[in-house]
Order: structure tokens, then sequence, then C-alpha cells
């Protein structure tokens, strides 16, 4: 009687045990899939145009999926470092959609080479980190030019309505220092405290910009000369000082009605159909002197290793690519496609895109080969490296240094950052 009690405890004791095991193991199971389930971060920066176009389409995801995506808005000049810090943390974000990068997140990128070739993204417009494609572009902007319509008219002065008809550098000045002495405007031009908006400037003006020529970064003489002109340009007529010197809001002093021209990118076209009422305006052809270039630029989308959610982010990826809702996108957030064969019906200023994509069809190839140059060293390199050149114009403009020492401490850092 014994031994059958004893063998029966024994038995039980298993079944117990083996049940304890598979109910431990199912909650583990339930665990791990709940961490799946968990939201997606998606770290942006931008306008509230970009923002919402990119919360639009991550609620779609959501309806369609069940999967949540959390867009998360940091300020443009906070991302690198929140999300570099959050890296050495390991606690990245899953996705992020960024301009520039830091050298710690190298080795920590997604490969999203197939993802991109699936849905024909253009590849040479990213950033490829030994045969891996790790930042595929997400959208495209080029600098470009606007003017107060408006005021243009009331002084009577022309502008250019086709490729056949560009102006000069010279022309153009001429005839935005008209419209400021026979109206109210109270400056001729604005352009944003910007390196990429300045660069456009420089090769418009014969600079090949700041390349590496054996064991260290030289310009060529053209640069010196464009860069003396924008000084002579700021002088609170042409041009308001503030903006480059003390952070004056570019964009706001164009949209108050009292700047004939503004020097900026296709990025503002959503924002300026909807918000400007009290004027017209419209997007021009940019003036050159030597070669007719823009500067291209955008966003690049990026997945994390060690987010616990590689797999779920690249499903997301590869679903914001696909055709019918990339287009949605680039709709919703007024973009430049960066998808082959994509299909983009602009709601707002459709004639405004037209000029870009001429512009950019007839720009000198360094506007997009070097941006891409630079960028990919942020991540490859030992040090990083800001807005050197930025940084020294403004030194310049303060008379702090001239031009001759802006451009050689230029020549150092970029020396110094990138060369091995």
């Amino acid at each position: 009687m014994k031994k059958a009690f004893l063998s029966v405890f024994i038995l039980l004791t298993v079944i117990l045990t083996a049940c304890s095991g598979d109910s431990e193991s199912q909650s583990g199971s339930e665990g791990e899939a709940g961490s799946n389930e968990e939201k997606m971060q998606f770290y942006v920066s931008g306008d509230t145009v970009e923002g919402s176009a990119l919360t639009k389409m991550s609620e779609k995801y959501t309806e369609e999926t069940g999967i949540e995506i959390e867009v998360v808005d940091v300020p443009y000049e906070d991302m690198v470092t929140k999300i570099t810090n959050m890296m050495r943390a390991e606690e990245p974000p899953a996705l992020a959609r960024v301009t520039g990068f830091n050298p710690a997140w190298n080795g920590k990128l997604m490969d999203l080479t197939e993802i991109a070739e699936k849905n024909n993204v253009m590849t040479d417009m990213g950033i490829t980190v030994d045969d891996k494609l790790v930042a595929p572009p997400l959208d495209l902007t080029a600098v470009g030019m606007f003017i107060n319509k408006s005021l243009f008219e009331e002084a009577g002065v022309s502008y250019p309505e086709n490729e056949e008809d560009i102006w000069t550098w010279e022309e153009f000045l001429n005839a935005i220092n008209t419209v400021v002495e026979k109206t109210d405007a109270q400056y001729g031009m604005v352009m944003d405290n910007s390196e990429h908006r300045l660069n456009a400037f420089l090769y418009q003006h014969g600079s090949k910009g700041f390349y590496q020529d054996g064991d260290e970064y030289t310009t060529n003489d053209e640069t010196k000369d464009a860069l003396q002109r924008f000084i002579d340009m700021n002088d609170n007529t042409i041009m308001p000082k503030a903006v480059w010197t003390a952070g004056e809001d570019a964009s706001s002093m164009f949209k108050s009605g009292r700047v004939a021209a503004y020097m900026s990118g296709s990025w503002q076209i959503t924002d300026f159909a909807s918000n400007i009422k009290d004027f017209e305006w419209e997007s021009v052809y940019m003036p050159y002197e030597d070669v007719r270039a823009t500067n291209l630029g955008g966003n690049y989308l990026v997945g994390f290793e060690g987010s616990g959610q590689e797999e779920q982010a690249k499903e997301f990826i590869d679903w914001l690519y696909q055709k019918e809702n990339y287009e949605e996108l680039a709709t919703y957030g007024g973009y430049l496609p960066v998808t082959e064969n994509a299909e983009v019906e602009y709601e707002l200023a459709p004639e405004a895109y037209q000029i870009y994509q001429n512009e950019i069809a007839a720009s000198d190839p360094i506007a997009s080969q070097q941006r891409n140059e630079l960028v990919r060293k942020q991540l490859v390199s030992q040090r990083s490296l800001g807005t050197a050149l930025a940084d020294e114009v403004m030194k310049a403009l303060n008379e702090e240094i001239t031009i001759d020492e802006a451009i050689e401490n230029v020549k150092k850092s970029m020396t110094d950052a990138y060369v091995e």
C-alpha cells in the first residue's frame, strides 16, 4: 500500500512539474510575444507637415497590422545627440528619420539593402557601408528660390519664368534691390542659416566645395570669391545680418511679406501654400554665376540593432516603401520621391514642384555627390564634425576672423576629422 501511495505521489509530482514547466514556458512565450507587440518608437524631427505625414502613415500601418508605432518628435538640433546617448545606454529606438549620423552608430544600423532594392528605392542616394545600405533615402529635398510675387509686380520687376531666361546673380541682386527701392520691402532676400543652403550658393559661383586632395582637405579659388560676395550681401539691406549672426528665423521673415526673395528649399512649399494668405508667392529658378546648381538633401530612414524590434522595424520599412504607401507619404509630406516610377500628385502648388524637378535635372553633379560623401563620413570617421563652414562664416560675419582664416579653419577641421 505504501509502495502504491509512493508511486502515485511520484507520478503526481512528475505531472505537476511538467505542467509547471509548460506553464512557465507558455508564460515566457507570451512575455516574448508581448515584448514584440510593444509600441515601436519612430524618432523624427521636422515641421508640422513632415511630422504629420509620418504620423498618418504610422496610424495607417497600425490599422492594417495592429502593431502600434509611436512617432516621437525630437528637435532637429538634438536628434543625433539624443539617439547617440540612447545607443550608448543600449536602449536605441526601433526607427529614426535622420539627416546626419555619429560614429557611435557605425556597425549598429540594420542592413536595408534587400528592402530598398525590392521597392526600387534610389540606393545611390543612400548611405552604404561595407556594401550594406544602412540608410536608404526617405525623401528628397533641393535648395531653391522663392519670391514675393506681389512685391515684384508692385515694383514692376520681372523674373525668369522658364529655363531659357535664367538670371545671373548680378541680375538677381539688381532685381531685388529695385524691389526694395520701389516698395515697402524691408530686405531684398533672406537665406536660411544653413551650411546646406550656403553650399548651393557657393556651387553656383563655381566652388567645388571642400574636398580631399591627398592627405588634406582643400578648396578652389572660387570658394573665396563666393564667400566674399555672401558676406558683402549681409549688409542689412540686401540681407539682414541677424539671420546668420543672431538666429533670426528666415522663414518667418519671408512670410511677414516684407522680404522680396527667400533662398530655402522644396520642403517649404506645402507650408507656404497652406499658410501664406497676405501676398502671392512663387517658386522661381535660382540665379547662377558659373554653373546651375542646387544642393540635394533630405532624410534617411534607419533601423537600429539592439532595439529588440528589428524584424518588426524591417516589416514597417518594407511596407512604407511599397509603391502605394510611399506615394501617399510623399503626397502628405510634399516630398520629392526617392523611389523609381513613383507617381506623386501634389495637391498644393504642383507647378512649384516641377521647377524643383527641373532645377535638379539641370544641376551640376556636385549637388548630390558631395553631400552624400560628407554625410557618410559622419558615420565612418573616428571623429564627428559639425557645421564647420557655417560656424566659420558666422565668425567672419562678426569680423572675428578674415575670410582667408575661415577657409583655413574649415580645411583644418575637415582634415583632422576625416583624413586617417
